[in-house]
């Protein structure tokens, strides 16, 4: 049947390249109606917790969108004339643009003052109202525990104007587009006239932003490199130009179906999937070159073109399909993932590997037909290096298994070395305005995560509880004493400021009322006395039975967050029940647990699909002891690339966390191939075991070669990615694939000499005892 099926593509190649540029021009023209989002939202499911602690907080209070300009000297000191009023300037400016609910700075601070019997809450400064002594007022800003790495640097030079932004849901990805690019026009038409300060664009917004900006860079620079890496690896490996055309084809067919397929369906293109184009381009090579090669190597035998061409179809459709087989089941185990956009690649990913081999037995075999066979392989002859290769392996096959276990089991060990983390603040590269003002304001104001707390007093006016405020001021300063915490904002503070205030400014007198009712009184004064716009809808639930807290740490990894957040809330609970503080919430708490849950699911996906992928080569090559042999170079490799990962990087993403899958799906491609040829030669051919991996080394390992270096080479190229994520994802990819190689060229046949061997000695062993019975009767 599959030879019949082959020999009508063969007699209607016209045909059959018609019907495949009828689907490709009608899925294809999906990829229109793709659209893209960058939303940080997106890369959580609605079932996550913290996430749904995330915006259960910003419904009760304000939401945490942002935008953040950080002003900073350069020739004049920020606190004089100029650079005051360049910051009054964009405070004031700041609320005209789009979607701004909210402009926090150091100008329009709130400062409480006593004047008599009179207390004065009103802005920091006026431009129109300044001191003389405007050092003095420097001295004063740095000297105020509410501004000091919230509002201003410790020298006075830096200060950060913090720009809330109300997005709509189901549109924040425009609305957000909007903020950013207005803000950057606007800064872009005030830059000018201040030339000795530094105005930067940073905040959550604009990071969102700055991400599709990235992933669009990478799918327009970075594919065509990608692409351009992999023709120059097929022209110096393969050395025919045909060959290299009808790859190059069958890449754009594949990436250009899949992506107007996922059109056609209504998908969103996020970060993660911005991956699929270069995922698909590589695998696609795969399947394509192992039929090439063979194609070639049976006319370098001397068939014709056609017996060339039928025997390479014949006995590549197995391995192949059953190579695409275990790719998708290795890219669907993404499906256990607790981020969408991850399950979404892997899914695309999967179509895009089964269009890849559905064009890979109806065009190219086709095209194949058409096109006249290179003459230059139409020479016998064997690939002698090949050859010699194979035979040193037979021949130290002992040492080589020694070795290469002990590499591979002193690299796993490694892995333990990779801390479990996610750096959201340090996704892009320097060439990013976003990246540069994080770090700019690690330096400056200390801060880069935000840590948020809901104290909840479960009743109507319940803030005013002394007790509860008591409370509330222990725990921020427990908070406060925590390493690597730079700054704590609470209520507490401020009905404390406002008691020293209403005392004459004694300092004896910041504490906490001794009254609920004066607490009260003292925060109701305050309140009226705020402007329009700077309430206090970000610190107090309009019922007033909840406040909340927020603390900003020092950049940090993932794991330390948790830990900060698993001692905080134990802490609360066991020193300040009354604040009913059970969970502690953020971007960057939601990034943090996100990153851990996503490797535990990994695991779990990894481990399926390993089980399902070793059923699937027992059926395949029937026959159970190669099955399990295939387990082998399977495993091995990621424990190794990970383990190399633990000593050059040392820390673990989402993004990388994925590459499990991802490459245990793409480096059983070289296994199924090297054993499928082990087995036709040791089964069908009869040959002994050395004989059978010379064969597959001579039949295969050129392809397995080529279709390496390739993937390595297009994956490398990630490496000048600008999402460091992609960069990470890629190049831990490329590691995994090269040590593939080197495990399935130097550890799987030692493996095979070993136990066939064996086994092959106690076959022997048994028809010499059958023979000398028969001949004793």
């Amino acid at each position: 049947m599959l030879v019949r099926y082959f020999e009508t593509i063969l007699k209607h190649p016209l045909i059959t390249l018609l019907l495949v540029a009828t689907t490709l021009s009608g899925l294809g023209a999906g990829v229109a109606n793709l659209t893209f989002t960058s939303d940080f939202r997106t890369y959580f499911s609605d079932e996550n917790p913290e996430l749904q602690a995330f915006e259960a907080m910003e419904d009760r209070f304000t939401r945490q969108d942002n935008l953040y300009f950080l002003v900073s000297s350069q020739d004049v000191s920020l606190f004089s004339p100029r650079g005051l009023e360049l910051v009054e300037f964009l405070t004031e400016s700041a609320w005209a643009l789009p979607h701004v609910q909210r402009v926090d700075s150091m100008q329009n601070f709130q400062n409480t003052e006593v004047d008599g019997d009179e207390l004065i809450i009103d802005n920091f400064y006026r431009i129109d109202e300044l001191p003389d002594d405007l050092h003095a007022l420097q001295k004063k800003a740095i000297n105020h525990p509410d501004m000091l790495l919230k509002n201003i640097s410790e020298d006075g030079e830096v200060t950060g104007i913090n720009l809330t932004l109300y997005l709509p849901d189901g549109d924040s990805a425009k609305a957000s587009s909007e903020a950013v690019n207005s803000a950057r026009q606007f800064l872009e038409q005030v830059r000018p006239d201040y030339p000795e300060f530094q105005i930067e664009l940073s905040g959550s917004a604009a990071s969102n932003v700055t991400m599709g900006e990235a992933i669009s860079q990478d799918i327009n620079s970075l594919l065509v490199i990608s692409f351009s890496v992999m023709l120059v690896i097929m022209l110096v490996m393969l050395r025919t130009f045909s060959g290299v055309v009808l790859v190059t084809a069958l890449i754009g067919m594949s990436v250009l179906i899949t992506l107007g397929l996922f059109g056609w369906l209504g998908y969103t293109m996020t970060p993660p999937t911005g991956f699929v184009p270069t995922a698909v381009m590589t695998i696609t090579v795969a399947d394509t070159i192992h039929i090439l090669v063979s194609y070639y190597y049976h006319l370098r035998e001397g068939d014709n073109k056609r017996d060339a061409l039928m025997n390479s179809l014949t006995i590549n459709f197995s391995p192949v399909f059953v190579t695409s087989i275990t790719t998708m089941i290795g890219v669907l185990a993404l499906n256990t993932s607790d981020s969408p956009p991850y399950r979404d690649m892997g899914n695309m990913i999967a179509v895009g590997v089964m269009v890849a081999w559905a064009l890979t037995i109806t065009f190219l075999p086709a095209a194949l037909q058409l096109l006249p066979a290179p003459t230059r392989y139409k020479a016998r002859g064997q690939r002698v290096w090949m050859d010699a290769f194979a035979n040193r392996v037979i021949k130290h096959h002992k040492v080589l298994f020694v070795v290469m276990l002990a590499v591979v089991a002193g690299s796993a060990t490694m892995a333990n070395r990779n801390i479990i983390t996610e750096r959201w603040h340090e996704f892009f590269d320097e060439s990013f305005e976003v990246r540069r003002a994080v770090d700019h304001i690690e330096e400056s104001l200390k801060g880069l995560h935000a840590l948020y707390f809901v104290a909840d007093s479960k009743q109507a006016d319940g803030i005013n509880n002394v007790e509860f405020l008591t409370q509330l001021d222990a725990f921020d300063r427990w908070l406060e004493a925590q390493p690597g915490v730079v700054h704590v904002s609470a209520l507490s503070d401020t009905i404390k400021r406002l008691n020293k205030n209403l005392h004459e400014d004694n300092e004896d007198w910041y504490r906490i009322p001794e009254s609920s009712e004066a607490a009260a009184q003292y925060l109701l004064l305050y309140e009226l006395s705020l402007p329009m716009g700077l309430g206090l809808d970000t610190t107090l639930t309009s019922d007033r039975s909840a406040t909340r807290l927020s603390a900003t740490l020092e950049r940090t990894d993932s794991a330390s967050i948790r830990e900060l957040e698993a001692r905080a809330v134990e802490w609360a609970k066991t020193h300040a029940p009354l604040l009913n503080i059970t969970e502690t919430t953020g971007l960057d708490v939601v990034f943090a647990n996100l990153t851990h849950r996503n490797v535990s699911s990994m695991l779990e996906g990894t481990a399926l699909a390993l089980v399902l992928i070793s059923l699937l080569m027992v059926a395949a090559l029937r026959s159970f002891r190669l099955g399990v042999i295939s387990m082998v170079p399977n495993v091995f490799p990621a424990l190794m690339a990970y383990g190399l990962w633990g000593i050059l990087v040392g820390h673990v993403d989402t993004a990388t966390s994925v590459v499990a899958c991802l490459s245990l799906g793409i480096v059983v491609d070289d296994t199924v191939h090297f054993l499928s040829k082990y087995n036709y030669a040791r089964v069908t051919l009869g040959r002994n075991v050395e004989d059978a991996i010379r064969y597959a080394f001579q039949t295969v390992g050129v392809a397995l070669l080529i279709t390496s270096a390739i993937l390595v080479g297009g994956f490398t190229v990630m490496e000048f990615s600008h999402f460091l994520p992609s960069r990470a994802m890629g190049l831990l990819l490329a590691l995994t694939i090269a040590v593939a190689l080197i495990i399935d060229f130097l550890l799987l046949p030692p493996l095979l000499l070993l136990v066939d061997r064996r086994q092959q000695s106690t076959l022997d062993d048994a028809v010499k005892d059958k023979l000398n019975g028969q001949s004793a009767q």
